[in-house]
């Protein structure tokens, strides 16, 4: 026992100095200990941390194969709630490794033991991943399904973290689906909730995403006045997107809200203050080395400097 506080202390301490190899060197070592004293409880879940730090490295191959070996400890013990989640992480992995149809499988295993156990937020965890996978397969009408079932346990669990992340999950089904107007409430109420949290990284990238939406409704509405709104709401989130970027010290979301902008102000007939907009972005970028987007940029500012010379 003193062996496996001690590797233990070892473990804890190399992840704090983000040893890595000094953890799973010494997490090894525990899974030996556990199988040697038939603690088949205790491998299993020194396995489950080892594959958590494999998958922190970007090595998922060895983190599928510990995770799998944590299963099979999990089934031995009855240990439904452990096996549940160990069977979702199996198939978050196997969706990063786009192995969509084996990931389905796991994560609905997953899905059925929470169900099962009345695991309330592990239904919604894996409910939410379930919809990400469909995402994948482009079948948004199926993954739309899933990820509203998982808003509503979040909603009932009062998870309001989780519930920014699956309502922009919704809002992005939605958009893949095509109905771009169904998506801007999820993300209205996300922002709402990032705001009340402070999440400020968080709430810069939502509001982009829906200066987007706005920029796209107007550029293609077939009503002058509709166009209107939605191009000046585009502005407006843009605008707001741009203030965070410059308050984070963060160019590259700087330069490309500036694009944006200039692109509604084309749009909307106001070309020489674009030329502004695009000029000052293609400066952003050549300084950032952003060699593709610098170029893009340029050949906008160039059509809109043509534009007002013809």
């Amino acid at each position: 026992m003193n062996k496996q506080i001690e590797l233990l202390r070892q473990v804890r301490l190399a992840l704090n100095n983000n040893q890595f190899q000094d953890a799973i060197d010494a997490l090894q070592q525990m899974v030996a200990l556990a199988e040697e004293s038939g603690d088949i409880g205790a491998k299993g879940r020194h396995l489950g941390n080892l594959a958590l730090i494999y998958y922190r490295l970007n090595q998922p191959t060895k983190a599928l194969q510990a995770f799998k070996e944590a299963l099979t400890c999990a089934r031995q013990v009855n240990d439904r709630f452990t096996e549940s989640g160990l069977l979702g992480n199996i198939g978050n992995i196997l969706r990063e490794m786009k192995q969509t149809q084996d990931a389905l499988q796991y994560l609905d295993a997953a899905l059925i033991i929470a169900e099962e156990e009345n695991d309330t937020r592990g239904r919604g965890i894996w409910l939410s991943n379930m919809g990400l996978v469909f995402d994948d397969l482009q079948k948004p009408d199926e993954a739309i399904k899933y990820h509203t079932e998982a808003v509503n346990i979040a909603r009932e669990l009062k998870d309001q973290k989780g519930l920014t992340s699956r309502l922009s999950n919704l809002g992005n089904s939605y958009v893949s689906q095509g109905d771009l107007k169904l998506a801007i409430p999820y993300f209205e109420e996300t922002i709402a909730i990032l705001r009340n949290l402070g999440e400020t990284n968080e709430l810069a990238l939502r509001l982009g995403i829906l200066g987007n939406l706005h920029s796209e409704l107007g550029r293609t509405s077939k009503h002058q006045q509709e166009a209107i709104q939605h191009l000046q709401q585009a502005l407006d989130f843009y605008v707001e997107t741009l203030k965070i970027a410059r308050d984070l010290n963060d160019p590259v979301t700087h330069a490309q809200v500036l694009r944006s902008i200039a692109h509604v102000l084309m749009f909307m007939g106001h070309t020489r203050r674009a030329i502004e907009y695009y000029g000052t972005a293609a400066q952003m970028f050549s300084a950032l080395s952003m060699e593709r987007e610098y170029s893009q940029t340029l050949a906008d500012l160039e059509l809109a400097q043509k534009e007002i010379s013809d």
